[in-house]
């Protein structure tokens, strides 16, 4: 069994970055799937899936359903857009309903990663302090409730969450690798 790392991203940088620092410090075999990469269409809400536990659609999601239901866990990585996940995650979170309706992936452990950067510029105010820091912080955790609501849903354990500001991933190295630690160890209490 492998890990699953999903990077919603449109480029292969800051959400891919976060999402292979995670599954490299778990120690386990992984597989990184770019979404940018893959021909996956929107749901159509044809809900023939209710029953099946199948997806009715013939595209490149029908693999990575059976890749996620035999993973031993999930990375799930996206840059924030307004506050939630891109819409390449989002049209991905949409088409997983047959593992919703499944409970395919109930119980399995699931770290949660972001990236924010509101302004390609960072602009300073006269204390040397980014002007659009808060905003960021609040977007990046409002994309981080969104990814943590989608796997809730999909009955998976929650193990953390690591978010970076201003574009640069590599600032939150050592929480990245502490999540991925995490696949390692047991978890204390209900963690």
């Amino acid at each position: 069994m492998v890990l699953i790392g999903i990077a919603g991203s449109p480029r292969k940088e800051g959400t891919y970055y976060m999402v292979e620092k995670v599954l490299r410090a778990s120690g386990k075999p992984y597989e990184i799937i770019n979404l940018s990469e893959c021909r996956i269409n929107q749901c159509c809400g044809e809900t023939s899936c209710l029953n099946t536990k199948k997806c009715k659609l013939d595209d490149e999601m029908l693999e990575l359903l059976e890749k996620l239901k035999k993973s031993e866990g999930l990375v799930i990585g996206s840059p924030t857009y307004f506050s939630n996940v891109s819409g390449l995650l989002k049209v991905f979170m949409d088409r997983c309903l047959p593992l919703y309706f499944s409970e395919s992936l109930k119980g399995k452990n699931v770290a949660l990663v972001t990236v924010a950067n509101i302004k390609e510029l960072l602009e300073f105010d006269s204390n040397g302090k980014c002007k659009w820091h808060t905003e960021e912080e609040q977007s990046a955790q409002k994309c981080i409730n969104a990814l943590s609501t989608f796997s809730k849903h999909l009955g998976m354990n929650i193990i953390g969450s690591v978010y970076a500001l201003h574009g640069d991933p590599s600032s939150v190295d050592k929480k990245l690798e502490e999540l991925g630690e995490k696949f390692i160890l047991p978890l204390k209490n209900g963690e």
